[in-house]
């Protein structure tokens, strides 16, 4: 199935702030025939994403770099987290345009040859529309 088995009642933005929350009233094809009936949902619209996990050959190390999160905050967890280098793509901004912006501006690092497309994937399909492009590159 794809997008076409996919029939789109309504949809209305009913949050904006830094980030958005899409209502969509839809429904869909049934893998045994016919549709389902007509179901809400609310998609967390943050917008698309690249991140590249620089690598070291002379040390023979990869890069990490520690940010504040409010999602684990308000999870209760540490909101100081570990991960690699990421950010949102901007307008008329490629994946590699994306991460040598972010490995400037979040680690002062400047990432050297071709970087190799590790995975492309959601992030939450159940609820949050962002892809996520992941890289490797030398640094």
């Amino acid at each position: 199935m794809d997008r076409n088995d996919v029939e789109l009642m309504e949809k209305k933005t009913v949050y904006q702030g830094y980030f958005r929350v899409d209502r969509y009233r839809l429904r869909h094809r049934l893998f045994e025939g016919g549709w389902s009936g007509v179901v809400q949902r609310e998609v967390f619209e943050r917008g698309h994403a690249v991140a590249v996990l620089p690598y070291d050959p002379v040390f023979n190390q990869v890069l990490l770099i520690e940010q504040f999160r409010a999602g684990p905050y308000a999870h209760g967890g540490n909101p100081w987290q570990i991960e690699i280098i990421a950010g949102i793509i901007n307008s008329g901004e490629d994946d590699l345009q994306v991460i040598q912006r972010e490995a400037l501006e979040e680690a002062d690092c400047r990432l050297t040859g071709s970087p190799v497309l590790v995975a492309r994937y959601y992030m939450s399909p159940g609820a949050v529309s962002e892809h996520m492009a992941v890289y490797c590159a030398r640094a």
